[in-house]
């Protein structure tokens, strides 16, 4: 079989299983739900080898699906239809779009930044997976726990080790004092930064996506489903919503995208028995093209933007050090079954372009072709998550191996092993240190102060 006709038939079997485990609409949703994608689960087995099993893990995870973080999107969606109501300058489908926005209100009113069901139910899903896919590793010892300081993050620690305590009722879960944020809000720590999300560069790119032809015609083209040509016209030149603020015709359309996304945080039973559905307004390729413009910011800012040796992954290094540390002293002291920490996108994206796990460590020159090259939906999920699974032979001339895991899906490494998904724990753990090294980071070095002075 020629090399074309073979890459031919892998294309096709990877989109052939991608149609058996999603159904259209699913698949398409996650193609354009980015960050917001509510976390989905492949089941994806691969042997054990013979003579080993599995005895310790090392977690980081994101927390579940949540309500709105604040109410900006549905102040702006609400602030315009309301505007163009009191005018009669709403069609139909406008009419219809101010009740769903006053349907998200109440929805997320007194809930705001707060996990959903859906989410909750991921997350306790993950966690009994985790039990179930290694019942070698946990044998009721102790299991470390830290989460970020943020109540989502706190929820999704606790719904997380409830399985946990169920099966093994005397297990110690240790919660280490608040006092370690750096190794999860690491972006929160560092100067350098804090001016490069404010940079120009950042800010150019994300405008050109913004301000795109493309973005104008297609946000017309939706603007007119909602407003009467009067309004949009109106709209055109900006309306002013407050002395501080002015609203034009794309501002409003990537509002009600981003309403968009955020329902999907939602289960279809929830949105359903609240009516609310915005498929209506857009159609494939506006979503398509609106998850390319709203999402640019979560990859230039915690992606490889346009560098993956960047302070945006810098940053990443005292979580990624915390984690080998860990790690030795779980394989050392054979008294620990996990370490698990639970914290935001803004945690994951950086490390996972740190450990350069395919799919998350891959720059672009333009903006407009991260696309191609990373997915957030398949990153930075809701309930995302990286975990080491770490793997003893029965025999004590056999090396430690270890599989690394995004979202459950065996990812490569950039070393080399004959045994994927399993490499050998001492290579891994001495490329990462020489990469830790070369960032002039050490087992010694005090992070707070690291964090202070890296650029």
């Amino acid at each position: 079989m020629s090399f074309i006709k073979h890459s031919f038939f892998i294309q096709f079997f990877i989109v052939a299983i991608l149609l058996l485990i999603f159904s259209p609409l699913s698949l398409a949703t996650m193609m354009t739900s980015g960050s917001k994608t509510a976390y989905h689960y492949v089941k994806q087995p691969t042997a054990v080898l013979a003579g080993y099993q599995a005895f310790y893990i090392d977690h980081i995870g994101r927390h579940g699906s949540r309500y709105l973080s604040k109410p900006k999107y549905e102040d702006i969606a609400y602030k315009v239809l309301t505007l163009a109501e009191k005018n009669n300058q709403l069609t139909d489908m406008g009419k219809s779009l101010l009740k769903q926005i006053i349907g998200i209100n109440a929805l997320n009113r007194n809930h705001y930044g707060e996990l959903t069901d859906l989410g909750r139910k991921d997350i306790s899903l993950i966690s009994q997976r985790m039990l179930s896919n290694y019942p070698t590793v946990f044998k009721g010892q102790k299991i470390e726990v830290i989460s970020s300081t943020s109540p989502r993050a706190k929820e999704t620690a606790e719904i997380f080790v409830k399985p946990f305590k169920a099966n093994y009722p005397d297990i110690h879960i240790f919660q280490p004092p608040e006092n370690k944020q750096t190794l999860l809000r690491f972006f929160e720590y560092s100067p350098a930064y804090e001016a490069y999300k404010k940079s120009k560069s950042i800010k150019t790119a994300l405008k050109s996506l913004e301000r795109a032809t493309k973005t104008a015609d297609m946000s017309q083209d939706v603007a007119r489903l909602i407003f009467t040509a009067d309004f949009i016209h109106q709209l055109n030149n900006g309306v002013a919503l407050s002395e501080k603020s002015s609203i034009k015709t794309a501002d409003f359309v990537i509002a009600i995208y981003q309403l968009y996304q955020e329902l999907l945080s939602f289960s279809p039973e929830t949105l359903a028995g609240n009516h609310l559905d915005f498929s209506d307004y857009f159609t494939q390729d506006q979503l398509v093209w609106f998850n390319t413009v709203v999402t640019a910011k979560n990859f230039l800012q915690i992606g490889p933007a346009f560098d993956a040796k960047g302070i945006q992954v810098k940053i990443a290094a005292p979580l990624l050090l915390d984690m080998l540390k860990t790690a030795d002293k779980a394989i050392t002291d054979k008294n620990v079954d996990a370490n698990l920490r639970f914290a935001h996108a803004e945690t994951v994206s950086p490390l996972a372009t740190l450990l350069e796990l395919e799919g998350a460590f891959t720059a672009v020159n333009s903006v407009e072709d991260y696309p191609s090259v990373w997915q957030a939906e398949r990153i930075i999920p809701m309930g995302a998550n990286i975990q080491w699974i770490f793997y003893q032979s029965n025999q004590s001339n056999q090396p430690i191996l270890i599989k690394v895991m995004l979202n459950e899906r065996e990812v490569h490494l950039p070393l080399p092993t004959n045994n994927f998904p399993y490499y050998r724990w001492d290579e891994v753990k001495q490329y990462y240190k020489n990469k830790l090294h070369q960032l002039g980071l050490t087992d010694d070095s005090a992070s707070l102060e690291w964090l202070n002075k890296v650029k």
